[in-house]
């Protein structure tokens, strides 16, 4: 017999903003573009600000600028895919199996 999880996958990424300015409207446009295609949940974290990662005011609202650090959560059953497609959209898709500690830059 075969048992299975009934917990979400949850799969974790740190990065540092190092692109100038940060999240303006066309970059987080385009992130919540990226995480709309999963259905797992994506939160995008700033210090003690929480995002979701699918709306593009709530990554507005994080106001991360140039050298900030993120914590980037996908909780789901395409966990995985979906922290590897952040990482291909930041080009660190060869970083994206890194632990959560771990931080990158894009």
């Amino acid at each position: 017999m075969i048992k299975t999880s009934s917990e979400p996958l949850v799969q974790r990424i740190e990065v540092v903003m190092s692109r100038r300015p940060g999240f303006q409207l066309q970059l987080a446009a385009r992130f919540a573009e990226c995480a709309q295609e999963f259905r797992s949940a994506i939160h995008v974290r700033r210090g003690r600000i929480l995002a979701n990662g699918k709306n593009v005011l709530e990554l507005l609202i994080l106001e991360a600028v140039w050298r900030s650090r993120l914590q980037i959560e996908a909780v789901g059953e395409d966990a995985a895919q979906a922290i590897e497609a952040i990482g291909d959209f930041f080009q660190i898709r060869k970083y994206a199996r890194l632990a959560a500690a771990k931080k990158l830059y894009f």
